[in-house]
């Protein structure tokens, strides 16, 4: 049993910055995969010790590969990884084409946009077969990453597929006045036409900061602010809002779940938010139900009146479904009684000497030199232009 006990808190966030960006510029390995002549996918890695079990080709059963959301980036989740670094887990971070510092699919524009859904799945493909992921490894989608997550599940062709998944707030459905079947049509049709398809959707814009008190993303000024502060000084990693293209491709993927009748073999566990303003929180309890005669039925859970992004979310939105997602994943339960054991022990344990004063923050690491890998059954003649420049050692 894999007890996960710190995932930090906002107190811990305040007082740890200076610890935590050291962590994510010297300890973490950041993998530039070269696919293609205009395809380069990203992945961030925080290594086991050498010689753990469970993080090798032959056995991955303490490998946690997560799959994150739409427009984030790397550094969202040096946190989380930082409060992992003694658990023991490998826990890789992979970053699809046009998310992260992966290729974006216009070379001329940061829209959020993608030519064929099955893009992604191969991505994340081509990401594991590079980081040697095998058998029993687990899944942690978020959002976007969610509904990529059950593509890869029930659609891929890579030899291993996860021992367990947990999904967060996943991108199952999209919240709109209309019905999903009379939009996606009507979307399809009009999608033929390339101006349209590469159009901004209505709420679409190039990034732009929203004051903390008219999101609707995370109660947590902390977190929030820190999110977006990384932004403003990295703002060539602001992915813009998303095209007509990139919604009705998962529109697409969202109708092939229910249309293949894939049924769950493995456990899944479903957290979805409460007060959930971006993606459609009915949509993820719906195909849950649709699942509950499965031979191993999914867990659905709502947390209630989270907003969308949990990972980021103050800490009582936040920290219980992470920890539950975590052990849910790794020791089969959404039960964490083990916690007030923990919190005993720790009352009882003699009081912790004054941490040394943290070093400097050195500067980013180069990165890795690319890596070519084969592309799997992607057309790239759907891929737009010329992917920008990846640095090489």
């Amino acid at each position: 049993m894999i007890k996960i006990t710190d995932i930090g808190t906002e107190a811990s966030l305040a007082s740890l910055s200076p610890q935590i960006e050291e962590f994510y510029e010297q300890e973490l390995k950041f993998h530039r995969i070269h696919v293609s002549d205009n395809l380069v996918l990203s992945a961030v890695e925080l290594k086991a010790p050498p010689g753990t079990p469970g993080t090798s080709l032959q056995d991955s059963s303490n490998t946690l590969v997560i799959v994150p959301g739409r427009a984030e980036t790397e550094h969202k989740y040096a946190e989380l990884l930082y409060h992992l670094k003694d658990t023991g887990l490998r826990v890789l971070v992979c970053f699809v084409r046009g998310q992260g510092q992966s290729s974006m699919v216009l070379y001329d524009s940061n829209k959020c946009h993608v030519e064929r859904f099955l893009h992604y799945r191969h991505d994340l493909e081509n990401i594991l077969s590079y980081l040697d992921v095998g058998p029993d490894f687990k899944l942690l989608g978020f959002s976007l990453g969610g509904l990529i997550s059950l593509e890869f599940c029930f659609n891929t062709t890579y030899s291993y597929k996860p021992k367990a998944v947990a999904l967060i707030a996943p991108f199952l459905g999209i919240r709109m006045p209309f019905s999903p079947k009379l939009v996606y049509p009507i979307l399809k049709i009009l999608c033929n036409i390339r101006a349209f398809a590469l159009a901004y959707t209505p709420h679409g814009k190039e990034y732009q900061r929203v004051p903390f008190e008219e999101n609707y993303h995370s109660h947590s000024r902390l977190r929030y602010n820190l999110y977006h502060d990384y932004y403003a000084s990295h703002p060539q990693m602001a992915l813009a809002g998303p095209t007509y293209k990139f919604v009705k491709c998962c529109m697409q993927a969202q109708g092939r779940l229910h249309k293949r009748k894939s049924r769950f073999t493995f456990p899944m566990l479903c957290l979805s938010a409460g007060a959930d303003q971006v993606v459609s929180t009915k949509a993820a309890q719906e195909f849950c139900r649709e699942h509950s005669h499965d031979p191993v039925p999914p867990t659905f859970e709502l947390v209630a009146h989270a907003y969308h992004d949990i990972l980021n979310e103050s800490d009582n939105y936040r920290n219980e479904p992470l920890l539950k997602a975590l052990n849910f994943l790794f020791n089969g339960s959404t039960d964490l009684s083990y916690l007030s054991e923990s919190k005993q022990d720790a009352e009882q344990a003699p009081a912790p000497q004054a941490a040394p004063a943290p070093r400097p923050v050195a500067p980013s690491a180069v990165p890795e030199g690319a890596t070519i890998v084969r592309e799997q059954e992607v057309d790239e003649s759907e891929l737009i232009g010329d992917a920008p420049n990846v640095p090489k050692a």
